[in-house]
């Protein structure tokens, strides 16, 4: 629909010559309100009032309160599950930190343990060796004294032997003085086993008694560990019967370090996670902060109305008819905000009583727009006419 003129009722004409893009009427307050009430029933007409601008701008910082309400909700709700993300990964921190200082205590109270029944083995192999050893020197010593006895033994046969060999007339005087000899010998070498007897005998004692103390400690070492593997979280092995091998224990010992080592490595990670939590947690509520203070945006009075008049509610078939519509942006705003109606194809009337507003139609290009005037009239009731 275009718009050429503007007739009263009685079909008088009182403004011609309207510019199909844009026709700024010079008309006062009573002639813009007979002018609107002429056409306001009129079928592809758009009157826009300054209550038009004032609710659409209402409605667009309505529109960025609600838009701001939407952030907020947003963002509490990123900071509410960057908690529950903390809270998470902080009770991820204290379980690998409870199990990392659980497999510390295992891998501690085994270490004491073993390290105890490892001494006490050592102690009694130790001492078995020197039992063993005294016992060779006791033997030793009475093979020297049996030897001795021995000795003894053959000399008295010897002599028997002379005597009964003398024909009645006894043993010569030089067997005798040599048995006797020998008798001193061997009473003298007899004596000196006997002592080393003595002596080897009183230290097998010493080293016996010194084994089975060490028998009896190496059995309470072996009784605490198999006790104390109660006390330890892992799974504990099967050795069998007897006295564990060492390299049994190793084994199991280094698997406890593996299983100390897995735990460490578990709590650094958690650390790791629970700092980015914390750390996220920390930008989320920065964040809402400072959308709390800046409040809802501040819109662009002027970019506002330019993106309604380039909305849907325009179209190239409409005819805009204004009263002062756009007056709150002054002459340039007004100016801009025709240029952009025209030019989404819509014929602009509007009317003003603004004189730098119809200075600038004056000087628009003849295909742009121009400027007309309305006569004043209470009388009338002026009227558009259209193609």
């Amino acid at each position: 629909m275009r718009f050429q003129e503007l007739r009263d009722a009685d079909g008088t004409v009182i403004a011609k010559g309207l510019h199909p893009a844009i026709a700024v009427v010079a008309a006062g307050a009573v002639a813009r309100a007979a002018a609107i009430s002429a056409v306001v029933s009129t079928k592809g007409c758009i009157i826009l009032h300054p209550s038009d601008v004032e609710d659409e701008l209402k409605r667009a910082a309505m529109a960025a309160v609600d838009q701001h309400q939407a952030a907020l909700h947003q963002k509490e709700a990123k900071v509410a599950d960057a908690q529950h993300t903390l809270q998470q990964a902080v009770d991820v921190g204290l379980k690998t930190s409870r199990e990392t200082a659980t497999a510390a205590n295992d891998l501690t109270g085994f270490d004491e343990l073993a390290t105890r029944l490892a001494e006490a083995e050592e102690g009694y192999e130790v001492a078995v060796r020197a039992d063993a050893e005294a016992a060779r020197v006791v033997a030793t010593a009475l093979g020297e004294l049996d030897r001795i006895l021995g000795q003894r033994h053959s000399a008295s046969t010897s002599l028997d032997q002379a005597r009964g060999s003398g024909d009645g007339q006894g043993v010569p005087e030089a067997v005798i003085h040599q048995a006797m000899n020998l008798q001193a010998a061997l009473a003298a070498a007899e004596a000196e086993k006997r002592l080393a007897v003595q002596q080897a005998d009183e230290i097998a004692q010493v080293t016996r008694a010194a084994s089975r103390d060490a028998l009896e400690d190496r059995e309470a070492a072996h009784s605490a560990l198999r006790s104390g593997m109660s006390l330890i979280s892992a799974v504990s092995p099967n050795w069998g019967p007897g006295m564990p091998l060492p390299g049994l224990v190793s084994n199991y010992r280094d698997s406890l370090a593996k299983a100390s080592a897995a735990a460490e490595a578990a709590e650094a990670e958690a650390k790791t996670v629970e700092r980015a939590a914390r750390s996220r947690l920390e930008e989320e509520t920065h964040d809402l902060d400072v959308l709390v203070g800046a409040g809802p945006e501040h819109i662009d009075f002027r970019a506002t109305i330019t993106a309604w008049v380039n909305g849907e509610r325009f179209s190239r078939d409409d005819a805009v008819f204004a009263d002062e519509a756009f007056s709150r942006f002054g002459a340039e705003g007004t100016a801009a905000l025709l240029s952009t109606l025209a030019g989404r194809g819509c014929q602009v009337i509007y009317l003003t009583d603004d004189p730098e507003l119809l200075g600038w139609a004056i000087g628009l290009p003849h295909e742009a727009g121009g400027a007309s005037t309305v006569a004043s009239s209470r009388t009338r009731k002026p009227a558009l006419v259209s193609e």
